[in-house]
């Protein structure tokens, strides 16, 4: 049962930072200055991470991590309102890469 559990909420968060990220390319096109800005480095930076996750080199993902999570805390900055809830979800995709609990093998 727990593990149904754990794979149910996996998949929740996969939706969860997939939608951060269609958000974060929404707003480097349509933002302007530092919002634009912001949300084209969180973009960068969650590609980066979920390409070497998916390349086999999970290190590597792991040491970009503290990047990505830089780049969400800098778009929970900039947004304001409910928009701030998308960045959370990518920065804690950040902090499961980090700790080691995200991989693809």
């Amino acid at each position: 049962m727990l593990v149904i559990l754990l794979k149910i909420v996996a998949i929740f968060a996969g939706i969860a930072v997939g939608m951060g990220a269609l958000f974060s390319i929404g707003q480097a096109i349509l933002a302007t200055g530092w919002t634009r800005a912001a949300h084209l480095f969180a973009l960068i930076a969650i590609l980066a991470v979920m390409w070497f996750l998916w390349d086999g080199e999970p290190g590597v993902a792991r040491l970009l991590s503290p990047l990505l999570v830089l780049a969400c805390l800098g778009t929970f900055i900039v947004e304001r309102g409910w928009f701030r809830i998308l960045p959370l979800m990518q920065g804690v995709f950040a902090l499961l890469v980090f700790f080691g609990m995200v991989s693809m093998q």
